[in-house]
């Protein structure tokens, strides 16, 4: 086999053995591919052949020249294997800018290694250990790669970052008689499809990332291939629906839900007095966060399949697929029927799954409990999350429940800026010298309670340093600072907080001059000094940001001048700002919302003129006098 192996790569980095010094010079890439990028991936050729519901090859050839360090820690060549995907054999070479021919690496050039030491696989990957060169240079390798299991198909998407250029990328499906591939093209070029299967893009160039950009997944070139008719770990598959999937993953763990039976009577009793289902989801949700660990497990298809219920009952350790098990059935036992849910986490991964394409490309796996008038998600591989709270890892995306039926695919719960809110009360008292001391109860809700969240369970010395590092105040001392967390099914945290300011307002004769917003978030203000070219979004979720501040006049003082109420209201949100006096105290009231529509790149002078006015706003100073 790899003889065949050779006579087929051979070609590719060999044919330029007797032109070695005039393959790949760097002065060859289009100027246009240069600008902004880290590195251009001159060549990529991907060929995927099935062979059968089980088995395929695929052969892979790239050339990318690094341009910088940035370049470098991104291109690193690195391949992973494990017991459905092996690798025959693998080819690279090393030039030089002007395509001199610096070092075939060999065996010894390619490093063996075993990702996550700490848990159970039989993940294993390699890595070219390429030698040090002076930038740019130009790396190029060919690697064939053999399936035993056949659920994925490949995702090509040649411009792997908004820093890499793309000189000449094609991608080859071939399919046996009797099998059919299904292909969903994502942000594809016109033209770029040359035959049937096959697909061929050039010169893409880098691009700068943009502030305040939707999603990037959403704006590079894929094709996304999956199969049909499947076979994996032994076990037939049909995905040519989300039912006939979820067939197959119900199948899959059809036997793994069985619990001891004096596990069962403790669960039973558990919950004996508990008036509803949402009671026994939390009795038993946090009985699992209390008695179980995460740890994974990927042996074979058990990098797929869930542990037993009854071994992780015994273990107390398992991974997404295990703990999300062992709780459904641990639900089960008290007669609360839930769904074992596959679903693609990770805060940037909102868009990577695709309702109208059903495909295998999920990552991870938690659990849906259908109540009568709601749903609740389950975080099981967390000893701390609140229950029914899935945060920013698997909100608002596509999760496809197993069921007994097969597959349902379902959405999971948004949150916006009505959930994601920070609520302040402040309390000023001022003295004449400008020195004053503060009070202040912060309330923060939904995703924007995640870093207090954190925050609750380090030291104290370690929360005063994080306050020292981004309080928006230039000088302060910390008297005293607290954090509570309430673990509800929309969480908060609720932060008490006491400073001393030495100096909150600035004297200059009879007049003190007094910030009006203290303790709000900075708005960072991107500039206007090129073309827009994506579309603007103000926050991939939305938030809102409210405070009143009471603020007690020192003595012998008043207002000098009513402050002009600011109302600012756009497509992004609405910012909101007032002050009054009331018996010797200033009412500063302040909200701020931002919301998470994408509008398109003709509104971000309007954007940006937005977070100038609140900016100007929030640095504006209320003057008080001195009364003769």
């Amino acid at each position: 086999m790899k003889k065949i192996y050779i006579a087929a790569f051979g070609f590719v980095l060999s044919a330029g053995s007797a032109t070695a010094q005039t393959l790949y010079p760097v002065s060859d890439i289009p100027k246009s591919l240069i600008a902004h990028a880290n590195s251009v991936v001159r060549a990529y050729s991907l060929e995927f052949e099935v062979l059968n519901k089980k088995e395929a090859v695929e052969i892979e050839h790239k050339v990318v020249t690094i341009l910088n360090s940035k370049g470098a820690k991104d291109a690193v060549p690195v391949f992973n294997y494990s017991n459905f995907l092996q690798i025959d054999d693998i080819e690279a070479a090393v030039y030089e800018a002007n395509g001199d021919l610096v070092r075939r690496l060999k065996s010894k050039d390619i490093t063996d290694g075993k990702p996550l030491e700490h848990f159970v696989n039989d993940h294993r990957y390699k890595v070219l250990d390429l030698p040090a060169r002076a930038f740019p240079y130009t790396v190029e390798y060919t690697i064939k790669r053999k399936y035993n299991g056949l659920m994925f198909y490949p995702v090509f998407q040649p411009q792997e970052s908004e820093g890499v250029s793309v000189q000449s990328a094609h991608l080859t499906l071939k399919m046996p008689p009797g099998l059919e591939v299904r292909v969903k093209g994502v942000n594809l070029p016109e033209n770029c499809k040359v035959g049937a299967l096959n697909w061929e893009f050039k010169n893409i160039a880098a691009f700068l990332p943009e502030p305040f950009s939707p999603d990037e997944n959403t704006r590079f070139a894929r094709i996304i291939s999956a199969p049909t008719d499947f076979e994996f770990g032994d076990l037939p598959g049909d995905m040519r629906t989300w039912e006939a999937y979820g067939r197959f993953f119900w199948q899959l763990n059809l036997t793994q839900g069985n619990l001891p039976p004096e596990t069962v009577s403790m669960l039973q009793t558990l919950v004996t007095d508990c008036p509803d289902a949402v009671c026994k989801i939390r009795r038993l949700y946090d009985y699992l966060q209390n008695n179980t660990r995460y740890y994974f497990v990927g042996l074979g298809i058990g990098g797929w399949q869930a542990a037993k219920a009854s071994e992780v009952d015994h273990s107390k350790y398992g991974d997404c697929k295990g703990l999300s098990n062992y709780m459904v059935s641990m639900l089960k036992a008290v007669n609360v029927p839930a769904f074992y849910t596959v679903i693609r986490a990770g805060d940037d991964e909102m868009h990577t799954q695709f309702p109208d394409f059903p495909n295998a490309w999920f990552n991870h796996v938690c659990v849906c409990v259908p109540l009568e008038h709601d749903t609740m998600w389950l975080e099981c591989t967390s000893q701390t999350e609140s229950c029914g709270f899935v945060s920013d890892f698997t909100d608002n995306r596509p999760a496809l429940l197993i069921t007994p039926e097969g597959g349902r695919l379902v959405h999971t719960p948004k949150y916006d800026e009505h959930q994601n809110t920070i609520q302040r009360q402040t309390a000023i008292k001022l003295a004449a010298d400008g020195s004053a001391t503060l009070v202040s109860k912060d309330v923060y809700s939904g995703i924007a309670q995640k870093i207090a969240a954190y925050l609750a369970e380090f030291s104290d010395e370690s929360k005063q340093k994080y306050l020292y590092k981004t309080l928006n105040v230039s000088d302060f001392e910390i008297k005293s600072l607290e954090f509570k967390r309430e673990k509800s099914r929309l969480p908060s945290v609720t932060e008490n907080l006491e400073l001393r300011l030495p100096r909150l307002a600035s004297a200059s004769g009879k007049r003190l001059f007094v910030p009006i917003s203290l303790m709000c978030i900075k708005q960072e203000i991107p500039t206007l000094d090129s073309i827009r070219h994506s579309d603007v979004q103000a926050d991939p979720r939305g938030y809102t940001e409210e405070s009143t501040t009471t603020l007690e006049i020192p003595e012998g003082y008043r207002l000098e001048a009513a402050f002009t109420p600011v109302d600012v209201t756009t497509a992004f949100g609405r910012f909101e700002l007032s002050a009054q006096e009331q018996a010797g105290k200033l009412l500063i009231n302040r909200k701020l919302t931002l919301n998470s529509s994408i509008q398109h790149n003709d509104q971000f002078s309007v954007f940006v003129q937005f977070l100038k006015s609140v900016t100007k706003a929030d640095k504006s100073k209320l003057v008080l006098i001195k009364q003769t």
